[in-house]
């Protein structure tokens, strides 16, 4: 279970996240929405212990952020809004391996890993191709790739369909949710966008760093996502 508690963010002096408290389950699926500048990005950076509470405290299966941040990091998976972001290697199965190569392993089950991930996301075909000269929908499955080849507990989702077309949208959002039905990930999708959390069974609404609505989508209103500044 990911679980924050009275958790403050400061940036140069400026509250940033306000008394958040908020738990999430092992195979749950929440979407996090919000107007741009409600601190979606920078609550979940925070589940992954990209950044450490000012005040408060988040745990990941009873691991606290403060203290462990790379235990917390191999629980919690992190696939960027651009997928540039997380690209290292020129060519597509040696990022995707990247992760592996840092824990050392052998070759030979690093190559076994690989196309498995790659088999699963349909994405077989691009091993040799160079990251620099596939659309960004590939690019996404690819970042996506290396995320899952390191076995998380959890993935969050950084609003991964800004920059995608309506057909990789589909797809993308469809895998997420296999992702969660067949292989049991907790998901944490961050989206402004109320189409996309479609498939989320709980939904926490963010305004101005403060949560203003966490619970099942069906008892979303139009009042909240007004208040939210989020179209209806």
């Amino acid at each position: 279970m990911i679980e924050i508690k009275n958790l403050d963010f400061k940036y140069e002096d400026e509250l940033i996240l306000k008394n958040i408290n908020l738990k999430m389950g092992n195979s749950a699926y929440t979407a996090i929405i919000g107007a741009n500048g409600s601190g979606k990005t920078t609550l979940v950076k925070h589940l992954n212990a990209l950044l450490l509470p000012t005040k408060g405290f988040v745990t990941i299966d009873s691991i606290d952020s403060r203290k462990n941040q790379f235990d917390v990091r191999k629980k919690v998976g992190f696939v960027f809004q651009n997928p540039e972001d997380q690209l290292i290697h020129s060519i597509v199965e040696e990022d995707i391996a990247f992760g592996l190569e840092n824990l050392g392993l052998k070759t030979e089950d690093m190559k076994i890993k690989v196309k498995k991930i790659m088999e699963d996301l349909g994405i077989t075909y691009l091993a040799k191709k160079n990251v620099n000269m596939i659309s960004a929908g590939q690019k996404q499955l690819v970042a996506l790739a290396g995320v899952l080849v390191m076995k998380p507990q959890y993935i969050i989702f950084d609003e991964p369909a800004t920059t995608l077309d309506n057909k990789n949208r589909d797809n993308i959002m469809k895998i997420i949710t296999r992702l969660n039905k067949k292989n049991k990930l907790g998901i944490i999708l961050v989206t402004n966008v109320l189409d996309d959390t479609k498939y989320a069974e709980n939904v926490v609404v963010l305004n101005k760093g403060k949560i203003i609505f966490n619970g099942e989508k069906s008892k979303l209103n139009k009042k909240i996502l007004e208040r939210a500044g989020l179209d209806v």
